[in-house]
């Protein structure tokens, strides 16, 4: 894959705007801005400093804007006769689309609705050249290139299942992006990997609706709620009995919308306790383990641990999922001692 830059001064008035927006602003929106207002008056000063990102067109105006509108708009509206811009160069519509991504989706002060919003228009464009997204390689070779997590990465995908309105609620603050993450994560996927037959009953597309309106109704106390109440109730079940009453929990879950997550673990937990009837046993193996555990985190040092970035990550990933597995019980216990 090769992508090429050459830094020159363009007139602003030879560039085209993307149709889309990254951001999802509109032109009145930025106007509005106060930063705006700002930057205006620094491009009217100085002209612009870091230059702008286009793409050469072959009709048309010149250049199509890559990343830096903002910039531009500042400097069509203060006049300015020419601007810094790297003009990219590309030999493929995928490298294209890697660039894009990279330029757009990495940027801290990006909300994530945004960059879910960009990755499903790239996810569009590969389907429309009659590549299955979510199975071509080339959704893995564009995380690679990008440097995106393979955490952050999958988030994005999960998001980009919902549709547009809901998006717009998390864009608007009313709904955490972390809620559309856990819906698909702790509850849709894993249904559909235990029970297929319950989320073929249910319908992924209704689940997915009622889900997001016990978020907004605050049914789901937490964006955790869903995978430390309702997931252990989908992957814990290993005999008839268990997955039974599982099932018919799960479908009351989805069916009354007033059912919070925490009543379906309580109920399950009711009858098939995870703790088993040998506690002491269980017990005592808990804090053998633990008392373990703990005397080797101590001798973990910072210098120690740059020396394997992969392992260190590996460690961490592992400590945090501990980290809510010891909520869990320590709450448990802390319902029995009320």
């Amino acid at each position: 894959m090769s992508q090429g830059y050459e830094l020159k001064q363009i007139p602003p008035k030879d560039i085209d705007f993307a149709v889309d927006n990254p951001r999802g602003e509109k032109p009145a929106e930025i106007a509005a801005d106060p930063s705006f207002e700002q930057l205006k008056e620094s491009v009217w000063k100085y002209g612009v400093l870091v230059p702008i990102v286009v793409h050469r067109k072959h009709t048309g105006k010149p250049y199509r804007l890559v990343d830096g509108e903002r910039r531009l708009r500042a400097a069509l509206l203060t006049k300015v006769p020419r601007i810094p811009a790297h003009i990219a160069t590309s030999d493929s519509g995928f490298d294209e689309l890697v660039q894009a991504f990279h330029i757009h989706m990495l940027r801290k002060q990006w909300k994530p609705v945004a960059q879910a919003k960009a990755l499903k228009k790239i996810t569009e464009e590969l389907q429309a050249k009659g590549k299955p997204a979510n199975e071509y390689d080339a959704l893995e070779e564009l995380r690679m290139e990008t440097a995106c997590s393979p955490t952050r990465f999958k988030a994005l995908q999960r998001a980009i299942r919902f549709p547009e309105g809901v998006l717009k609620i998390v864009d608007d603050g009313k709904l955490s992006f972390s809620h559309l993450v856990q819906i698909e994560e702790s509850f849709l996927e894993a249904l559909a990997g235990k029970f297929p037959d319950l989320m073929k009953e249910i319908g992924e597309k209704h689940a997915r609706q009622v889900l997001v309106t016990k978020a907004q109704q605050k049914t789901l106390t937490s964006t955790r709620a869903l995978m430390e109440c309702v997931l252990p109730v989908i992957t814990r079940p290993d005999n008839d009995n268990e997955k039974a009453y599982a099932k018919q929990l799960l479908r009351e879950f989805v069916l009354q919308v007033d059912m919070p997550a925490e009543k379906v673990l309580q109920q399950y937990e009711q009858r098939f306790p995870a703790s088993g009837s040998n506690w002491s046993e269980l017990g005592k193996d808990i804090l053998d383990w633990s008392g373990m555990l703990r005397q080797l985190l101590e001798r973990v040092d910072s210098e120690m641990m740059t020396k394997n970035a992969k392992l260190t990550k590996d460690v961490q990933e592992e400590l945090l999922l501990l980290r809510t597995t010891l909520s869990k019980a320590i709450r448990r216990i802390n319902r029995i001692e009320e």
